[in-house]
């Protein structure tokens, strides 16, 4: 059963659903605003000739300091930036990470959507990943792509996500006891697909 506003309200003031930080400006009449994080992780052209599932681990080959923090990987860059908007051009896909610390109990699923607002200037926020199971736990990752013709700018704590949350049955085993590959998450988190080949 999809939660709506007074259940919404009630289960974080029970805090049963944990979401920090967070104001109750942020419920929505059948979800939760979330806003924008200031870590992105951008897939480095040119120097990935190929993506393989089943060996994309990743090492640290450098970390270089300005007024933006970057650290740079293999097959990355991480960008984290204050205040000063990221800039995301067209056909670029980069991962981002959500403001918000999100805790979901065993009886709790959750749909991630973009908002309406975010969409109508071409941009996805998420372009597959959208489910988060009960027990996720965590800074969601979001995977952004920009399908405008024209640069966008992405500004910390923006408001880019909407979190619907359903009421189920609890489950045998949470996101955490089946060994959740995105749990406790911080930042933009790239894919573990790998540990499914394991």
């Amino acid at each position: 059963m999809l939660l709506n506003d007074r259940e919404i309200k009630e289960l974080i003031d029970k805090k049963e659903i944990i979401i920090e930080p967070f104001s109750y400006e942020q419920i929505q009449p059948a979800s939760i605003d979330l806003r924008l994080g200031n870590r992105f992780r951008i897939f480095r052209k040119g120097e990935i000739e190929v993506i393989d599932p089943k060996d994309f681990k990743d090492e640290l080959i450098k970390i270089e300091q300005d007024e933006n923090k970057i650290i740079e990987k293999y097959k990355y860059t991480d960008v984290i930036i204050t205040e000063n908007p990221f800039i995301i051009y067209p056909g670029d896909f980069v991962l981002a990470s959500i403001y918000e610390y999100i805790k979901l109990p065993r009886y709790i699923a959750a749909q991630l959507h973009g908002k309406s607002s975010i969409a109508r200037l071409g941009l996805i926020i998420h372009t597959s990943a959208g489910w988060i199971d009960p027990g996720y736990e965590g800074h969601l990752t979001l995977e952004i792509f920009n399908t405008n013709n024209v640069p966008i700018k992405l500004y910390p704590k923006m408001k880019i996500a909407q979190l619907q949350l359903f009421r189920i049955n609890p489950v045998e085993r949470d996101y955490k006891e089946k060994g959740g590959k995105y749990y406790k998450e911080k930042g933009a988190t790239s894919s573990e697909i790998w540990k499914d080949f394991i």
